[in-house]
C-alpha cells in the first residue's frame, strides 16, 4: 500500500469508522499495513491489537502487492451495493463475518 492510499483509507475511516468493513478479509492486511506505515491508535482507534486467526489464514502466502490488489478490489466492490455490511464471502466461499474489536 502506497503512502497516498494508505492516507485515503485513514481519511475515511475517520470520518465512517464502519467502513473497515468494506475491506471484508482483506482488512487485517490493511490494518498491518497501516500500522507498519507508522499509523497508530491514537490517529485511527481501528489500529489497536485485535486481530482474528480465521481472517490471517488468507494472507499467508500472499505478497504484499498481491494483498493490497484483493483487498482494494474488495473494497470497491463492496462500496456501493453491499456498504458496510460485515457479512463477507472469503476465497474460499465460506461465509465470513468481520468484526474487528478494536472499533466495534
Amino acid at each position: 500500500m502506497n503512502e497516498v492510499q494508505s492516507r485515503n483509507v485513514v481519511a475515511i475511516l475517520q470520518k465512517q469508522p464502519l467502513y473497515y468493513r468494506n475491506f471484508g478479509v482483506w482488512w487485517w492486511h490493511v490494518k498491518r499495513e497501516l500500522k507498519r506505515q507508522g499509523y497508530q491508535a491514537d490517529q485511527l482507534h481501528h489500529l489497536g491489537d485485535f486481530e482474528d486467526s480465521l481472517g490471517a489464514e488468507y494472507l499467508d502466502g500472499k505478497s504484499v502487492k498481491e494483498l493490497d490488489e484483493v483487498a482494494f478490489s474488495h473494497q470497491w466492490e463492496h462500496t456501493f451495493d453491499k456498504y458496510n455490511q460485515n457479512r463477507h464471502v472469503t476465497p474460499d466461499g465460506e461465509v465470513y463475518f468481520l468484526h474487528d474489536e478494536d472499533v466495534e
